[in-house]
This record gives structure tokens, C-alpha cells and sequence, in this order.
């Protein structure tokens, strides 16, 4: 299973679509993506309202390790992943 991890390279789950980003922390238990993980991310690619270089805090269900992402013919599909703090 693919894990999210501090300084990994993930997307962000946005309305505008999936939005590049570098993790930068991860607050609360480590296992399975939950709605109860705190992580701090960093933005390194504008799109939409999203600007590079901006700093959001997110749970970890809207962090997306980027080889949890599988793109298919018809849109793309999120696998599983676990949490890891740092």
C-alpha cells in the first residue's frame, strides 16, 4: 500500500481537480487515511484559486500520495494509502 509521508511529493484533492503539492507535516496517528490526520502541505503549481507557494492544512483524506493515483480512460482513480508521521 502506498503511504503518505512528511516531505513526499502528493496532490491535493480540490474542487478545481488534483493540485500538485509537497507535504510538509503530518499531525495525528499514523495507519489508514482518516479524517482525524492533520496535514500541512505546500502548493507548487498554480491552478485555479490555488497559487504556488501557498501553505494549506487539510485532513489526510484530501492528501493524496501521488503513486496512489492512477489515471484511467475515463478519469482518474484513488487507491488506497496509509499515513505516515514524520
Amino acid at each position: 500500500m502506498t503511504t503518505l509521508k512528511a516531505d513526499g511529493a502528493a496532490y491535493y484533492d480540490s474542487f478545481v481537480g488534483l493540485i500538485p503539492c509537497k507535504v510538509l507535516s503530518i499531525r495525528g496517528k499514523s495507519g489508514q487515511a482518516t479524517s482525524k490526520q492533520e496535514v500541512t502541505f505546500r502548493v507548487t503549481a498554480s491552478l485555479g484559486p490555488y497559487r504556488r507557494g501557498e501553505i494549506l492544512v487539510r485532513d489526510a483524506l484530501s492528501v493524496v500520495p501521488r503513486a496512489a493515483v492512477k489515471r484511467r480512460k475515463h478519469g482518474v482513480v484513488i487507491l488506497p494509502y496509509s499515513v505516515e508521521r514524520g
